[in-house]
């Protein structure tokens, strides 16, 4: 395909400059993967902006130096990169130039402009590689090695939530090239990050039933598989390698590339939405998802029930910052069937309108609160919920499924009944106990109006 040119004016600098703009613009996509600058339209809501911000550690030259709150952590990382450097049995020099070999690749995927100035390469190659072994070493200790972590469980906390910020990440180049020094292999480096990644959103212990158990214990016997889940040859571990940063990969993890769209010309505007309370009243009923991806929301329905499955979310002090991270992250994408973390949250979001929603989805084992109210839980989603646009196509099957099983008349009669009489013990008895007195009285009037004779048979008038 031909380039077009458009011609402008020698003397038009004005127009000229539009044209350099976008041939920069174009280039600069073309170099390799970028750490991009929160999207104005989201940190410009001041209820946001500190949920972009680091709170106690600055990775990267986006927050470096910025203000006095980061600076105690920067003496952690010195003590880090020694932990880092004397288990390779490498020399600092060697370490060290690993980062120099990658760091003008690294320069390239951040945004430079009036706040941020990457022009001076010794200072940026250092902050490279202090960056660098804190971020891997601290992976390491949390998960491997926590007595030499030397940090409290809410220090370590804060900077987990940091290390999962857009603005605070890490080249992948960087990371790689100082895990393959330290653990000897690509691949075990990784497989630490994706532990990490797994202990950020770790699932809920599950009931597992004797026929799962008995199957399980058999698959074990007679399935023969590779001692290592991680070979290069693994397209999931292929995959990691593919990402930019943490934030990036912690998305690939939990968003399934291959969640079906719905493709029907159906507008999705036409579907209204109900509350998990009303829903839950007419019976639709919830279930925690068997995995933690956020494209995992189903619908599934019986002649007597239907039934929503969400994958469960752990409510804390990082969740809205997670959250809203990720969903700058997928604005930065530019590509609508990606956002599908902002429409999960679109979608719990009108699930959720009162506490009593949040109680109901909270019995149910979908949302695990750690911290917080009810009333602060439901408070959460709305707001941030409140300026998102999610993809039409997503869930939209799972919304008009909900929708046509709410209008179904007898499927709700049924329901209401079943709510009715059998949502305790008490009223279940009450009801047997209410059948069997007017069983009983029917049968006595029979007798009464037909008295059985001297033969056994009914008498006649």
């Amino acid at each position: 395909m031909e380039e077009t040119h458009i011609l402008v004016p020698e003397n038009n600098n004005w127009l000229g400059s539009i044209l350099s703009v976008e041939r920069t613009e174009t280039m600069s996509q073309q170099q390799g993967p970028r750490i991009p600058r929160v999207p104005q339209i989201f940190s410009g809501f001041e209820s946001n902006k500190k949920c972009y911000e680091p709170m106690v550690v600055s990775i990267g030259p986006y927050y470096h130096g910025k203000h006095d709150g980061l600076k105690e952590m920067e003496k952690s990382k010195k003590r880090m990169v020694r932990g880092f450097v004397q288990p390779s049995e490498k020399h600092i020099e060697d370490v060290y130039q690993t980062v120099v070999d990658v760091a003008e690749e690294a320069r390239r995927c951040y945004v430079e402009d009036e706040s941020v100035k990457l022009d001076d390469m010794t200072e940026f190659t250092r902050m490279m590689f202090l960056d660098g072994c804190f971020v891997i070493q601290f992976m390491y200790c949390l998960l491997r090695d926590h007595e030499n972590l030397k940090m409290s469980s809410h220090a370590a906390a804060l900077v987990t939530r940091d290390m999962l910020l857009l603005e605070n990440q890490l080249p992948f180049v960087v990371l790689r090239s100082l895990m393959k020094l330290r653990f000897g292999s690509d691949e075990e480096g990784m497989k630490l990050i994706k532990d990490f990644i797994k202990h950020i959103r770790a699932m809920p212990r599950q009931r597992v039933s004797c026929r799962k158990k008995i199957s399980k214990f058999f698959s074990k016997i007679f399935t023969r598989r590779a001692i290592s889940n991680y070979s290069a040859e693994d397209p999931e571990m292929e995959e990691y390698h593919g990402a930019s940063h943490l934030l990036e990969l912690f998305h690939m993890h939990f968003v399934d590339k291959n969640a079906p769209l719905d493709d029907s010309t159906s507008r999705t505007s036409l579907y209204r939405y109900h509350p998990a309370k009303e829903l839950s009243t007419v019976g639709i009923h919830f279930k925690p998802s068997k995995t933690s991806q956020f494209t995992d929301v189903q619908f599934k329905t019986t002649w007597l029930a239907g039934r929503v499955q969400i994958p469960p979310l752990t409510i804390d002090d990082s969740t809205r910052s997670i959250l809203l991270n990720l969903v700058a992250y997928e604005a930065c994408l530019g590509d609508n069937d990606k956002l599908w973390v902002t429409s999960y949250i679109c979608f719990m979001d009108s699930l959720i309108d009162h506490p009593e929603d949040v109680r109901v989805l909270r019995s149910k084992g979908i949302l695990l609160v750690t911290l917080g109210s009810e009333e602060e839980v439901a408070k959460l989603f709305n707001e941030v919920a409140n300026y998102l646009v999610p993809n039409p196509r997503a869930f939209n099957k799972v919304k008009k499924d909900i929708e046509s099983y709410f209008r179904s008349t007898i499927k709700r009669w049924v329901a209401e009944h079943v709510d009715t009489y059998f949502s305790s013990p008490w009223s279940f008895i009450t009801l047997v106990a209410a059948s069997l007195t007017i069983a009983l009285t029917a049968i006595q009037s029979y007798f009464t109006l037909f008295p059985l004779n001297n033969n056994g048979d009914f008498g006649k008038y």
